[in-house]
């Protein structure tokens, strides 16, 4: 007989990175992995934490730090290959092979993937550029190439971003704006020294050497700027996160309004706040703030599916989007591994421990229909030379 209890009960292994793994070797966890080992006490999963450097690919076994509940103690030890995995951290580039060969021996034990793709920012909008529904909310888009990409781009739009074909918190972005004196200027923010460099030209060709020692090689792409809705005289931006719940569903956990700091070509490290907030601060009266809302979650709610399509199922994606200053839906990018700081500032940390909360359920959801799947497949076994059902 299938042993679905160990289903029910299966591993849920969450890959962290290496910083992550460090400050857990310290006895001190990010507050987002103490909250994720706690909502599990809800689940009952054999929930760990690793990186790919405690995975022994031979033995396919893992080291792995888990969450005591007898003792309310962090403590070490050695797991199988998960049921599912949860990817809550990066791989660096040194580790990416071996992480690649790791993944394809989860796949040989059909292991469930919670988020299967790092969805990245070119491979997105090229998708989304083929999709019917989300056209209308997509900003013209094109990946570099050689100079003449930057210049035509230039020539349509008075302001554009750079934005690296990966990448996350607002990395590798810079802003190109032409200035009313036909001047240009770059602007962009120094994640190391948490400034905003600002740098200006006479002429668009001499941003070119900048450009190419700034990405160094990398792919990334030329966008236009968003007529962005502004708070006094700060841009906003918006960060939607959106989760499966236990029983499967799509469920929004919470729509955060971020605004710039002063003269921040991006809107990370802002303050954030409720969308509701936002709709206030911008005079909006009830009629309007719940014809946008609506307009806001069939957007939200085709990215996800759509991403999906393509991608596979997802316990989670978080949404950038904003809204132009006469209310326009504008698509930014998509995260499979939201870090939800917005979500924390804007809506509280109960709202993040239910998120966090959905994470372990869903998870549970899936082993149970797996299990189901399997014993159902069982069930319909019959040896016809004696007639006897093999369950």
């Amino acid at each position: 007989m299938l042993n679905v209890q160990k289903y029910l009960t299966g591993h849920l292994g969450v890959l962290v990175s290496n910083r992550a793994w460090r400050a857990l070797c310290k006895n001190k966890p990010h507050y987002r992995l103490k909250q994720l080992a706690k909502a599990n006490a809800n689940a009952n999963l054999n929930l760990f934490f690793f990186t790919v450097n405690t995975v022994d690919k031979k033995k396919k076994l893992i080291k792995g730090y888990y969450f005591d509940f007898t003792d309310n103690s962090w403590k070490t030890a050695i797991f199988s290959y998960p049921a599912t995995i949860y990817r809550r951290g990066g791989v660096c580039k040194k580790e990416r092979k071996s992480y690649r060969t790791f993944v394809r021996q989860c796949n040989k034990k059909k292991t469930l993937f919670l988020n299967p793709s790092s969805l990245g920012n070119w491979d997105i909008y090229n998708y989304f550029s083929s999709v019917k529904p989300l056209k209308p909310y997509l900003l013209q888009t094109i990946l570099y190439e050689d100079p003449e990409d930057l210049f035509y781009m230039m020539k349509k739009h008075k302001t554009i971003y750079l934005k690296g074909v990966t990448g996350r918190k607002g990395q590798n972005v810079v802003r190109v704006e032409r200035l009313p004196d036909n001047q240009y200027q770059c602007k962009y923010y120094d994640h190391t020294k948490r400034k905003v460099h600002l740098l200006r030209y006479k002429k668009l060709d001499q941003i070119v050497p900048f450009i190419d020692k700034f990405y160094k090689g990398k792919k990334f792409m030329v966008q236009e700027a968003i007529d962005l809705l502004e708070v006094n005289h700060r841009r906003v931006d918006l960060r939607a996160e959106l989760q499966r719940n236990k029983i499967g569903e799509i469920e929004i956990s919470g729509v955060s309004a971020r605004k710039s700091k002063k003269d921040s070509p991006i809107t990370i490290h802002a303050n954030a706040f409720p969308l509701d907030e936002l709709f206030d601060l911008k005079k909006l009266s009830s009629e309007e703030k719940f014809k946008m809302k609506q307009q806001i979650e069939n957007f939200l709610y085709t990215v996800y599916k759509k991403t999906e399509d393509k991608y596979g199922q997802f316990v989670e994606i978080g949404i950038d989007f904003a809204l132009t200053k006469d209310f326009q839906i504008k698509f930014i990018e998509c995260n499979s591994q939201s870090a939800k700081v917005s979500l924390l500032k804007a809506h509280g940390k109960n709202t993040l421990n239910k998120a966090m909360l959905n994470i372990v359920l869903y998870a549970k959801y899936l082993l149970a229909e797996k299990a189901g799947v399997e014993r159902k497949g069982k069930l319909t076994l019959v040896r016809k030379e004696d007639g006897v059902v093999n369950i």
